[in-house]
């Protein structure tokens, strides 16, 4: 009898135990209300939008290469080979910039697919080249994350980068990532706006900010956060071992009598 009832209260601690640890991986899951077997929406990537201080690579070439030299200040004039990287040009504060030949373009406000056809409508206007060719890149194209997770500047490669991208390139979240409160910071006409997102939620993928866009920055709240002295965040790891050790403790002490 008394081993039975020992072994009825150790069956009923280990019960216990695993309700305790099964708790966490609960909260780390990601989309936990999707369905298997179900079509959801799969939502394009947007165009990216060319912003102040963006630094564009803008090249021109041409079935004839010295046509498209002026446009190219590092194509060699008379031999019309490339010497180095693509034109970059830095969106000033108007919105505009200083292109070779054509001089000031307006480029913020517009996406890099009508700022290519904008510049290459000019040249075949003006008569410069007949069939120009026109590539143009968004060569600072990064995401700030921060947070409980890797803390780094993120370069993109590419047009396109969205939230799970950017998780599993910083090493994915952790035990201590509060996954339901990300935060998306993003700069829009000058002003800052933030963006609560849930990643357990299927919602993610409708939100106007699981595709990222440049400087846009992404921050991972630490669950137990606290600001120490420094005004850095600090994360309390002890609480669940002190919820541990209690259970342990009552279970000795119910268990003695």
């Amino acid at each position: 009898m008394i081993q039975s009832d020992s072994m009825r209260k150790f069956t009923l601690l280990v019960l216990v135990l695993l309700a305790v640890s099964c708790t966490s991986p609960k909260k780390l899951t990601y989309l936990t209300d999707m369905e298997y077997g179900r079509d959801y929406p799969a939502p394009p990537a947007p165009e990216l939008i060319i912003q102040v201080d963006d630094c564009l690579g803008i090249q021109v070439s041409s079935e004839t290469p010295q046509l498209a030299a002026p446009f190219t200040l590092s194509v060699n004039a008379s031999t019309g080979e490339m010497t180095g990287r693509a034109n970059q040009f830095v969106v000033d504060n108007d919105g505009n910039i200083d292109f070779p030949v054509l001089g000031t373009i307006h480029a913020a406000g517009k996406t890099l697919k009508q700022l290519k056809q904008e510049i290459a409508g000019q040249i075949r206007d003006r008569g410069y080249i007949k069939d120009p060719i026109v590539i143009v890149t968004l060569d600072n194209f990064t995401v700030t994350v921060v947070g409980s997770i890797s803390n780094h500047v993120l370069p993109v490669t590419g047009n396109s980068i969205n939230l799970f991208q950017v998780l599993a390139a910083s090493g994915g979240t952790n035990e201590y990532s509060k996954i339901k409160e990300l935060t998306v910071i993003r700069t829009e006409n000058g002003v800052l706006r933030s963006y609560a997102v849930d990643l357990q939620s299927k919602d993610v993928f409708e939100s106007p900010v699981f595709y990222l866009k440049q400087q846009d920055i992404v921050y991972m709240k630490p669950q137990g956060s606290k600001i120490n002295s420094s005004g850095q965040a600090t994360i309390s790891v002890v609480s669940p071992f002190l919820t541990l050790a209690s259970i342990i403790t009552n279970f000795l002490l119910w268990s003695s009598r």
